[in-house]
């Protein structure tokens, strides 16, 4: 894919490194970067789009392996402490619990380190770690064993049809087979993204450049090797007299020469051919400076220290030390309160409101200072206070007074009583409390008040349905109006759900049917100008799919809208298809819509193909590029084009009816009462045509109030949408004195 490219500042990028780059993109397709988007709408949505967690999870080798796994093993090595709550704030520590058998036994293939390894491990690469809760059948019930998910597996399903939006479910996919869990069912951990509620975002993908700029130099690195551990040069020929006598020359030349196993062999060269070596050597190109900076910058994005990794130049005792209490301070443990976070929030409450888990602190205990500490409390701390606070020691006899220099005696023997429990992993911090519990209660709570709220705002929203009934349709106000509009939407949105969930299963088996032909479709590039785009697929074929998936759900959108159009008129229903013309118009549609979204697809995969082919990348690039644009088909298009299309049908229904029904003689278009109008359809608002007219006509352009414009292409605008993803309606203006 060109256009690729990663941006650095200062003099972090030499002007070598600069020709590194130019012939490392040459021919290479990017595994993570950010793309220069210009005006493609594929390449925009891949620039705003984070890594995927599948592509995220197979970047799990080099230096990403080893901070991930230098994590991981951190976490994994942590202890669970489960404690109850204590009136009197002498918290319990509970060693048998079936909380704490869980967490060790997790399930009949995994234990419970593996489990604290792959939470760690899942959090780093894709920044969601999902744990499946068997058995669990309500909010508060307890999983009889559980399962870590794969990242790049799992989809969460949001409803946005309310503010704020609710998970609705995870869809969760291995091999092949798909599965469907309610929130309460998975355990969701994640490393918080600013711009996402629902999903979090790991270090991999939030260091996505860094990681391609070192994959790239390793690979123009083991590049160099095979071509004979040489810079590659310029072959001339004065005898070559077409294209096909060059590539022979390059071809037999490197069939020679290419390979480390071959370097330095002795060069002969026909009659008339020149070989010139590139200027720039191995040694010029400072390789060795410039790997240590990509590394050093991967693992700054880990926050994971080189001695940690075992990279020890420049290290004595004192500094390794100091790196490793920043690693377990500034690294592990932030880490660590998370994850505790999370189960203390979703899990631990289902076994009571009095416990909460905690860990033992990774941080290494400074001695020295707190030997000095501990001498400089001598004169302000009494000795029982000192043995609570350093050793959690239980009080000795006369040892409450403050002991000054040169009075220190002997002060008796330990008091008989109970002795305290020590908390050694909950040093040098406040620690948790019965405060997880109250938030979990609250959240119960919480969802408790925005279902009433739903409930309320329902029943609310009937009561104006029904005083609204009792009123003509054409004497509503655009307050009132925004009622009808509701009970619109709300019908169409369920169409799309439909639709845009056919249109992934279609795009899924799509997919497959193209990577079939992609091999005989790269070879078609001899023979053609690009990729042959009929090897791809059978566009006919293709089309006659998505209107056989299309047409039983936009046609009964029609039939239902036109029963409420004929109901907001007050006149009886009638079967709105039975009418050829209606009927001819609809399949119309439906074709017109099939066409062109598979027509814009194979365009896509052909542009993006021949321009990967043009590169040289290789099958697996050009294979996984193919998966990116249906990708981006499933979470771009797929519920764009099934709403525009659903609306589309939804408001030409109730146009076909009113107009049939020969009560309305004009319409007005309608745009929603909210901020979200676009300033191409704000204008539009009011606007008054003849039932019998089209709003615009296909070559018209629209002006909108903020200076775009759009040029109607597709087809006459006879009733909204305007343009894709539009929301807009119609509402009869003058009606009939029948």
């Amino acid at each position: 894919m060109s256009g690729r490219s990663f941006s650095y500042s200062g003099n972090e990028m030499p002007e070598l490194f600069q020709k590194i780059f130019t012939r490392i993109t040459k021919g290479l397709t990017p595994g993570l970067g950010i793309a220069d988007v210009g005006n493609d709408p594929f390449l925009s949505w891949s620039s705003t789009k984070r890594v995927t967690a599948a592509k995220a999870m197979s970047i799990y080798n080099g230096w990403v392996y080893a901070c991930t796994r230098a994590i991981a093993e951190e976490i994994a090595n942590m202890q669970w402490r489960l404690f109850k709550v204590s009136k009197d704030g002498d918290d319990e520590e509970v060693f048998e619990h079936e909380l704490l058998d869980l967490l060790d036994g997790v399930n009949e293939f995994q234990t419970g380190y593996e489990l604290k390894y792959t939470m760690g491990a899942h959090l780093e690469l894709a920044g969601n770690a999902y744990i499946f809760l068997d058995g669990v059948e309500s909010e508060g019930g307890k999983p009889k064993a559980i399962y870590p998910l794969n990242p790049s597996g799992v989809r969460i399903i949001v409803d946005r049809s309310s503010f704020p939006s609710r998970i609705s479910k995870y869809v969760y996919t291995e091999k092949g087979k798909q599965y469907e869990f309610q929130p309460y069912q998975v355990l969701h951990l994640k490393y918080p993204d600013p711009s996402d509620p629902e999903e979090g975002i790991g270090t991999v993908q939030s260091i996505a450049s860094w990681i391609d700029a070192d994959n790239y130099a390793m690979e123009f690195n083991r590049r160099f090797f095979q071509n004979g551990a040489r810079i590659g040069g310029v072959l001339e020929s004065e005898n070559a007299r077409t294209s096909a006598q060059l590539d022979y020359i390059k071809k037999s030349f490197e069939a020679i020469h290419k390979g480390y196993d071959s370097a330095y062999k002795t060069l002969v060269l026909p009659k008339g051919t020149k070989y010139t070596q590139a200027s720039e050597s191995q040694k010029d190109m400072d390789f060795a400076n410039l790997m240590d900076m990509m590394r050093d910058r991967v693992l700054a994005g880990f926050r994971v220290p080189r001695t940690v990794l075992g990279i020890t130049d420049d290290v004595n005792r004192a500094n390794a030390e100091a790196t490793n209490y920043v690693f377990a301070l500034r690294t592990i443990k932030p880490k660590m309160e998370l994850i505790v976070s999370y189960l203390n929030e979703f899990l631990v409450p289902r076994y009571g409101d009095d416990l909460y888990l905690d860990f033992e602190d990774p941080v290494p205990e400074n001695t020295e200072l707190k030997i000095q500490e501990m001498q400089a409390s001598g004169s302000v701390l009494s000795p029982n206070e000192q043995r609570e606070r350093y050793f959690g020691y239980s009080p000795i006899e006369n040892g409450d007074e403050v002991m000054v220099p040169f009075s220190v005696v002997p002060l008796g023997a330990p008091k008989q009583q109970p002795t305290k429990s020590r908390k050694p992993g909950i040093k040098g911090r406040s620690r948790p409390s019965v405060k997880y519990a109250r938030a979990a209660k609250m959240r119960k709570e919480l969802s408790k008040e925005f279902a009433d709220r739903v409930v309320a705002n329902l029943k609310e929203m009937g009561e104006r349905q029904k005083s609204i009934a009792e009123k003509h349709i054409s004497d509503l106000t655009s307050e009132e109006y925004e009622v009808v509009y509701r009970g619109f939407a709300l019908r169409v949105n369920n169409y799309v759900k439909l639709l845009s969930s056919g249109i992934r299963k279609f795009n899924k088996g799509q997919h497959e049917r193209v990577l079939k032909n992609l091999t005989d479709a790269i070879k078609s590039v001899k023979n053609a100008k690009g990729i042959d785009a009929g090897t791809l697929m059978n566009l006919d074929d293709e089309i006659a799919i998505t209107i056989a998936l299309a047409t039983p759900v936009l046609s009964d959108l029609y039939d239902k809208e036109s029963r409420a159009a004929a109901a907001s008129l007050g006149i009886d229903e009638f079967d709105i298809l039975a009418n050829p013309a209606v009927k001819r118009a609809l399949d119309r549609a439906i074709e017109l819509m099939s066409k062109s979204y598979n027509e814009t697809t194979l365009g896509l995969l052909k542009s993006k193909l021949d321009e990967g082919i043009s590169q040289g990348a290789s099958i697996g690039e050009l294979t996984n590029l193919v998966s990116q644009i249906y990708e981006y088909s499933d979470e771009s298009r797929a519920e764009m084009v099934a709403r525009t299309e659903a609306f589309r049908v939804a408001n030409d229904s109730t146009k076909q009816t009113w107009k049939q029904s020969g009560v309305v003689k004009s319409m007005r278009w309608y745009t929603a009462e909210d901020e979200m109008v676009c300033p191409l359809c704000g204008p539009l608002d009011g606007k008054v045509v003849s039932i019998d007219q089209n709003f615009f006509d296909k070559g018209d352009t629209v002006q909108g109030s903020d200076g775009s414009s759009l040029d109607l292409s597709y087809d006459d605008v006879g009733a909204p949408p305007l343009h894709p993803d539009c929301r807009c309606y119609v509402r009869p203006e003058e009606l009939t004195d029948e």
